[in-house]
C-alpha cells in the first residue's frame, strides 16, 4: 500500500526560496538546471521556472525562487518525496549563509507566479537520442546565464509527448539591454556551437516585460496588470503561433540562414499576437486580467485554472494533431 494520500487532482508546486551567500551565485545556477532537469523526469512534471527577488533592503542579498510546477497534489507529493528531492534540497543548503535561518525556506503552492522582467522564449526540437546531452548543455548555457549583470532567471519545459518533441525554455534579464548583452557575448556564441549538434531545429522570440503595450498600462484601481497574468496570456497564446510556425514555415524557410528565417518567423508571431489574438485574448479575460479590489476571492484562482484548463487542451491538440 502506497504511503501517497488521494490529494485534490488540482496544479501545485513545490517552491524553494534561497538567499544566495556571497561567492555562490554560479553554484546556484547549476543547482537550479539541475532541480529542474531532475523535477522533468517526474510524472505529472508541468514545468519549472526560476526568479530573482528583489531584495529587501540595500544591503540584502537577492532572493532566489525556484518553482517545480505539477499537474496534481499527488504527483508533487511523490516528487517532494523522493531521494533526489531531498538530496538537492540539501545541497541548497551549501549555497546559503548557515548562520541565517531565513536563508533558505520550502514550501507546497497551488500557483507559481513569475515576475515580469524581459525574456527570450526559445522553442527546441532536439535530435532523436540526444536528450541527455541536449540536457547537460542547458545546466552549461544556465551557468553562463547567471554570471551576466541583470539575470533573473528562467523557465524550463520538456515535450509534452513523443509525438511533439519540443522544449520550451525561458531566459530572464531585467533590462532588454541587459538581454541583448547576454544573447550577444561570445560566451554565448560558443555554447550554440556545440548546440547545433544536438537540435534539429529551434526558433527564439522576445516577449518584453511591456509586451508591446498589447495590456492597459493603468487599470481603474490605479495598479497595472499583474505580471504574471500578462505572461499567463502571452503564453496562451504565443503556443499554438509557435507550434504552427515550427510545422509549416520552417520547412518554407529551411533554405534561408537561420538570422532571414528567424526574422520572418518573429515578424509573423508578433503581427499574430498584435492583432487578432492579444487584443481578443484581453477582452474575453479582462474580468480576471484589471478584477476590483474590493472583487470576489475566487476570480484569481478560477481564471488560473481556467488558462491552465486551456494549456492543457493547447497541448493535447498540438500532440495529437502534428
Amino acid at each position: 500500500m502506497s504511503d501517497i494520500n488521494i490529494l485534490p487532482s488540482v496544479p501545485a508546486s513545490a517552491v524553494i526560496k534561497l538567499r544566495v551567500r556571497p561567492g555562490a551565485d554560479v553554484e546556484v545556477a547549476s543547482w537550479q538546471a539541475k532541480m529542474s532537469m531532475a523535477a522533468a523526469g517526474f510524472p505529472g512534471f508541468v514545468n519549472a521556472e526560476v526568479n530573482a527577488l528583489a531584495a529587501a533592503s540595500a544591503s540584502d542579498r537577492p532572493q532566489w525562487r525556484s518553482v517545480q510546477q505539477f499537474r496534481s497534489a499527488n504527483d508533487l507529493q511523490v516528487w517532494r518525496r523522493s531521494e533526489q528531492y531531498r538530496r538537492l534540497l540539501q545541497d541548497a543548503k551549501t549555497l546559503v549563509d548557515a548562520s541565517d535561518p531565513t536563508a533558505l525556506s520550502e514550501e507546497e503552492a497551488k500557483e507559481g507566479y513569475a515576475d515580469g522582467t524581459v525574456s527570450e522564449v526559445i522553442t527546441t526540437r532536439v535530435k532523436p537520442g540526444k536528450d541527455r546531452e541536449y540536457q547537460e548543455w542547458v545546466q552549461r548555457i544556465n551557468r553562463a546565464e547567471a554570471q551576466f549583470i541583470g539575470y533573473r532567471g528562467g523557465f524550463l519545459q520538456p515535450p509534452v509527448s513523443e509525438q511533439q518533441p519540443c522544449w520550451m525554455s525561458l531566459v530572464r534579464f531585467a533590462t532588454p539591454d541587459q538581454l541583448d548583452a547576454w544573447l550577444n557575448s561570445d560566451v554565448r556564441r560558443r555554447l550554440l556551437v556545440e548546440h547545433e549538434a544536438l537540435v534539429e531545429s529551434w526558433e527564439h522570440h522576445r516577449t518584453p516585460s511591456s509586451f508591446a503595450g498589447w495590456f492597459p498600462e493603468r487599470t481603474a484601481s490605479g495598479e497595472a496588470p499583474a505580471a504574471w497574468k500578462q505572461s499567463m496570456l502571452v503564453i496562451l497564446c504565443l503556443f499554438p503561433i509557435v507550434m504552427l510556425e515550427m510545422r509549416f514555415l520552417s520547412p518554407l524557410l529551411s533554405k534561408l540562414n537561420s538570422s532571414g528565417s528567424t526574422f520572418i518567423g518573429n515578424v509573423i508571431s508578433v503581427s499574430l499576437l498584435a492583432w487578432p489574438f492579444m487584443p481578443l485574448v484581453i477582452g474575453r479575460m479582462n474580468w480576471w486580467l484589471t478584477p476590483r479590489k474590493d472583487g470576489w476571492s475566487w476570480i484569481n484562482p478560477v481564471g488560473v485554472l481556467l488558462i491552465l484548463a486551456v494549456y492543457a487542451l493547447e497541448t493535447t491538440i498540438f500532440s495529437r494533431a502534428l
